[in-house]
């Protein structure tokens, strides 16, 4: 008998209990709705907000830009520290070429997120290349390649300590682009333009270092050119040419060092070359002009004497059979065999033996 009340008891215990725990839970829960009211409003905001970043972001892919600004703004208005709206947002104003309105949002990005390196370098671009405040980019140079983010690693994931490496080389390589900028403000023949150019090199090798491309190899060369230092001004545009061989830029440039130490007849197969690249491109005024300045070369070869290259024939492994180019519309076109051929012979720099005795110190 007591048993049976016993058991009646704790019953009704148990469900008293569920219901008061709810009764209990709801009104905690009501309470907290006056309480906590402004921190679930942020909350609410918050999603909504990054819903508008997510449309923004599709509109972004899509390059519908007026959209994604609408999108962006709209979710800053709800959640003002989404610091990737704001980089995306400067990004699109400089689309558009509202560069003060870019470096705004990238000021605010990195108020947010300051170890934010991609943005900190993009918005060093814009004051350096957009507005010509060198001084302002190269600080911000120096703080992204500094930076010392927390490396995450996930294989086959994430690995964010390679991609700040690249980002590193990235900034050291605009950062030896803002210095020969600032460089050429001050004029040439000048102590701080050479100090500016020294410094230019220095940002260009630690680029190399980590990204070993055509760009840096070719600036770097100019830097030595402009520094008047030629034998490491040569090397590097041999090294640049090894990496594109059709770009005609290092061709060019080879070649008018090369012209400038009389050197007329690496000059002149450096001009031929760049001078054909632009030709099979159909850069009809370049190529005009390279021909040109091609042309004084070969009168100052002749002025020092040097008549037997220009009559020369080309080499049996050089010579361009029937067939493998022709002209449509005026503009050249070869045949893919001579394609790769030209590839594999423009690749290598003849020049590099003459600029390695140079720096050797050797009497050429």
């Amino acid at each position: 008998m007591y048993k049976e009340y016993l058991r009646r008891f704790i019953r009704f215990c148990k469900k008293t209990s569920v219901k008061v725990t709810g009764l209990v839970l709801a009104a905690v829960f009501v309470a907290s709705l006056f309480v906590f009211s402004d921190f679930y409003k942020t909350q609410a905001k918050k999603v909504l907000g990054f819903y508008h970043v997510y449309k923004g972001d599709q509109y972004y892919k899509k390059a519908k830009r007026q959209k994604a600004i609408e999108s962006y703004k709209r979710a800053l208005e709800l959640y003002p520290g989404h610091y990737k709206a704001r980089y995306n947002l400067a990004n699109i104003y400089v689309a558009y070429e509202d560069f003060y309105s870019a470096v705004d949002s990238y000021e605010k990005t990195l108020e947010i997120k300051p170890n934010f390196q991609v943005a900190r370098i993009d918005y060093a671009v814009v004051l350096a290349e957009a507005l010509f405040n060198y001084d302002r980019a190269i600080e911000e140079y120096e703080r992204a390649i500094h930076l010392t983010p927390k490396f995450v690693y996930i294989p086959f994931i994430i690995n964010n300590k390679y991609t700040t490496k690249y980002n590193t080389g990235v900034a050291y390589y605009n950062l030896g682009l803002a210095w020969r900028g600032k460089s050429l403000l001050v004029g040439e023949h000048n102590f701080s333009s050479r100090k500016y150019l020294e410094n230019a090199v220095e940002a260009y090798k630690n680029s190399l270092k980590i990204n070993k491309n055509y760009n840096g190899y070719y600036n770097l060369a100019i830097a030595y050119h402009l520094l008047r230092e030629n034998a490491d001004a040569g090397l590097n545009y041999c090294k640049a040419i090894e990496r594109e061989p059709m770009n005609y830029e290092a061709h060019y440039n080879l070649a008018i060092l090369l012209k400038n130490m009389k050197n007329y007849k690496g000059a002149i197969d450096e001009f031929k070359k760049a001078g054909l690249i632009l030709d099979v491109k159909g850069e009809g005024s370049k190529t005009r002009h390279i021909y040109d300045v091609l042309n004084e070369a070969s009168k100052s070869m002749v002025q020092a004497g040097d008549y037997q290259y220009l009559v020369e024939s080309l080499d049996d492994d050089n010579q361009i059979k029937e067939g493998q180019i022709t002209y449509v519309r005026g503009k050249v076109v070869i045949a893919r065999e001579l394609d790769r051929a030209m590839v594999s012979n423009f690749k290598k720099c003849k020049s590099k033996a003459f600029f390695e005795g140079l720096k050797a110190g050797e009497d050429l």
